[in-house]
């Protein structure tokens, strides 16, 4: 396959004429080529699926370029059925290892191959430069690429060029686009790409003013291969590439990426009588057939230019919208777009364009129309944009708009990056931060709160000491009796704070036992019921049969009366009902909501006791604070109540859950770990 230079278009228009001619004569004096009839089993052949415009895949992922239309031909001529497995190059490679291809294309020649491979005459030559962006100076041959990441795809015989002169630093992509896109992202800044793809992705990502050639690296041919010891086999293809004519080759090559037809090709194919057959239709030609020709010509051109673009176009792995640059109505958009976005049709998606914005601003379609009007105006405009699919579902893309010109006219070309996963990614960061700090200053706090209880229990202990030595002494007539009583009283609500200080803390001394939650429950319900004023009632939904807990029931017994003493508040002396309920959850099946703390739930069962209650509810803004010690609000209770009941889940490695509705109501849910059955 040799490499051709493009004619000018007028004389290509004639030369098409002459060439109806040519076909006519060759018709009648050329031996016709008639496939072989063959019963053979089709021909496996692997290749790299990503090497524009000798390969590539288009947006429905099927294979297109050189090589596809070649091997069709091939089959053609020869009756033999043609498999093409396309891939990474790596994977290709390993394909044809395995002995699962017969033939092996796009393949260079190397020492290492000839170990392993047969190989064809080579059918075309291959340049394989260093690029390296334009900040960088001094890149002028291999031994100066010494100290940098040089960008290579994987299995390519570069990486084998390079490191046998000394270069180690090589950092493998499974492809040339992958490769391209680094470089774009910053990644690289020096990199080996065959020059007809490197031309292709350097220009389709957007790159191509930013890296340049530095120096050619080598020379490359690509061949076809087939495994050693395989004659028959080698046979076969090279027979069947010998049945294709020049002119089927340059007919192909034109498709794809626009051959010459020079007229020194003409005269060497056609000979003396085909050139003087040239002149005297030159001559004979009136300016009506001129013009009629470069009509034809303008019209191919387009029509082939279009088709080019609607390749490229839905071949683009971003979501494109073309819009009026006055109007801002959609125009046209990619496949992708349609992928993206849900959609079956362009059709579709132009007459559904309203409903893809976030409707609320900053995401309005009000908002979208300033954004086109600061790019048709000022200049290329790149932003965040939270977009709407088809089904309902938003989800963040970055949005990219410059303005363009379309043959004659005025366009704004909008690109469409989905980012969902980078934000979320950000979200989940910023969410792990936040709890991380949290975390710390409960640690803290719990810290502080311990060191200070256990001084102060110490303190109270010798005053209740002192005081029932006091009480002891005294003449049961004394006047002063009722004060050391009241005294008494007040230390021991000191020593109620000291132990939820403690329980806050995580310090408190746990009885651990076996215990039956349900049990518990209804002895705690009997305690509380005398305390609670007449209006409220309380409601028991516990099943029958609960998983025992490993616990100190006081101190469970305390997170219940804590919580039911809450929801009782929250009622405000209206009458109500306050629900309590008990019950089992696998851990990935426990609701959605927040937990503290914020930690992952590790048990594979955990027994749940909910007190639920109609009663004011909590403020969004106040929900994260409620376990914060003395954080207090006339809805959430006061002092250290809730942050006691965090200790004490804390404590036996539960959690909690809060769902909380403003003027409707408040729902607290403890879990704790099941008692693992006996194996």
């Amino acid at each position: 396959m040799k490499t051709r230079t493009a004619r000018p278009t007028q004389f290509r228009t004639a030369l098409r004429a002459l060439g109806t001619a040519g076909a006519v004569w060759f018709a009648l004096w050329a031996p016709a080529a008639a496939p072989a009839q063959t019963s053979r089993a089709p021909l496996v052949v692997t290749l790299d699926d990503n090497y524009p415009p000798y390969v590539f895949r288009d947006a429905d992922g099927n294979l297109k370029g050189i090589l596809p239309d070649q091997w069709a031909l091939w089959s053609k001529k020869t009756g033999v059925g043609v498999d093409l497995r396309a891939m990474e190059w790596g994977k290709a490679q390993q394909f044809m290892r395995a002995g699962q291809a017969d033939v092996i294309d796009t393949v260079f020649l190397t020492d290492e191959r000839k170990q392993l491979y047969d190989f064809t005459p080579p059918y075309a030559r291959i340049t394989v430069p260093v690029y390296a962006h334009k900040s960088l100076g001094g890149i002028a041959d291999v031994a100066s690429l010494k100290g940098f990441n040089v960008g290579v795809k994987a299995g390519d015989a570069v990486i084998g060029h390079l490191a046998g002169r000394g270069i180690e630093t090589l950092q493998e992509y499974p492809s040339y686009e992958a490769i391209v896109q680094a470089a774009k992202n910053e990644e690289l800044k020096v990199f080996s790409v065959d020059e007809p793809a490197a031309v292709y992705f350097m220009y389709k990502l957007g790159i191509a003013d930013d890296f340049r050639q530095s120096f050619v690296l080598y020379t490359g041919e690509f061949h076809r291969a087939v495994r050693k010891n395989r004659p028959d086999l080698l046979q076969l293809v090279q027979s069947g590439f010998g049945r294709i004519s020049d002119r089927e080759y340059r007919k192909i090559e034109r498709k794809w990426m626009g051959a010459p037809f020079l007229l020194r090709e003409i005269a060497r194919q056609w000979g003396f009588y085909l050139l003087l057959v040239l002149v005297v239709l030159l001559a004979l030609a009136a300016l009506n057939a001129v013009l009629s020709f470069r009509v034809r010509a303008r019209t191919a051109e387009l029509r082939e230019s279009r088709e080019y673009f609607a390749t490229v176009f839905d071949s683009i792995n971003d979501a494109l919208f073309i819009h009026d640059a006055q109007t801002f109505r959609v125009v046209d958009v990619n496949r992708r777009m349609l992928e993206m976005y849900g959609y079956d049709t362009r059709a579709e998606a132009v007459e559904d364009f309203n409903r893809m914005t976030g409707g609320e601003p900053p995401f309005s379609m009000d908002d979208a129309v300033r954004w086109m009007t600061k790019a048709r105006d000022e200049g290329p405009q790149v932003f965040e944009w939270r977009s709407i699919h088809r089904d309902g579902h938003p989800f963040w893309v970055e949005i990219a708009i410059r303005r363009v010109r379309f043959q004659t006219a005025d366009r704004l070309l909008v690109v469409a990056r989905d980012v969902s996963d980078r934000k979320k990614t950000e979200a989940d960061r910023r969410e792990l931060e936040r709890r991380s700090q949290e975390a710390q200053k409960l640690e803290s706090l719990g810290l502080l709160a311990g060191g200070i209880a256990h001084d102060f229990n110490n303190l109270l202990a010798a005053i209740m000491g002192n005081l029932d030595l006091a009480l002891l002494a005294l003449p049961p007539d004394s006047s002063a009796r009722d004060d050391l009583i009241a005294a008494g009283v007040s230390t021991k609500q000191a020593a109620e704070l000291v132990q939820q200080m403690l329980a806050f803390s995580g310090q408190s001394r746990f009885a651990i036992e076996t215990l039956d939650v349900g049990a518990m429950l209804h002895r705690t319900l009997q305690m509380v019921r005398s305390t609670l004023p007449a209006q409220i009632q309380i409601q028991l939904r516990i099943p029958a049969a609960l998983p025992p807990i490993e616990a100190d029931e006081g101190q469970v017994r305390q997170v219940v009366m804590n919580l039911i003493a809450n929801a009782a508040e929250a009622l405000e002396n209206r009458p109500g009902t306050i629900e309590l309920a008990a019950g089992t959850y696998a851990a990935h099946d426990v609701p959605a909501a927040p937990l503290w703390p914020h930690a992952p739930l590790t048990e594979n069962t955990y027994v749940y006791v909910e007190v639920a209650d109609p009663g004011v509810g909590i403020p969004a803004e106040q929900l994260g604070k409620i376990f914060e010690p003395f954080f207090s609000t006339k809805f959430t209770g006061r002092g250290l109540g809730l942050p006691a009941v965090l200790g004490i889940v804390r404590g036996h490695k539960g959690a909690i859950q809060v769902h909380s509705v403003p003027g409707q109501g408040s729902t607290f849910r403890v879990l704790f770990p099941a008692q693992p059955s006996p194996a």
